[in-house]
């Protein structure tokens, strides 16, 4: 019913910065995001800013393991990607991305912290 690894309440996972496992991050992100209630072309436009945050973690680092968290209320989810032996980023308008694509976005060397509305507003 759930995906591999996924409970109906896991709101964590750590994940090895790996390509060859880049897969576990993106469906883990895009389920708990379904599972918040964000759809339509929100949970697109999540996917794409994802994506990207985890494309630069991927090329940024040097293995180690991801840690991805989601939290959420009716209105807004909110997923933390981070990698604490990160120290710098290798894709130059990563924050242009994430702004096109996002509500709001935090960024720092170690972690990138995505939110979008679940709702949209009238």
């Amino acid at each position: 019913m759930y995906p591999l690894g996924v409970g109906a309440n896991t709101e964590k996972k750590t994940v090895p910065a790996d390509l060859s496992r880049a897969g576990e991050a993106r469906h883990f992100i895009s389920w708990r995001a379904a599972v918040a209630g964000l759809g339509r072309g929100r949970l697109n436009d999540l996917a794409v800013a994802a994506e990207a945050a985890l494309t630069d973690i991927f090329l940024s680092s040097e293995g180690g393991y991801l840690e991805i968290e989601s939290t959420h209320t009716p209105e807004v989810f909110r997923i933390c990607i981070s990698h604490p032996e990160l120290r710098e980023r290798r894709m130059r308008d990563l924050g242009g991305i994430l702004d096109r694509f996002l509500d709001g976005h935090e960024l720092s060397p170690d972690r990138t912290v995505l939110v979008k509305r679940i709702r949209q507003e009238p």
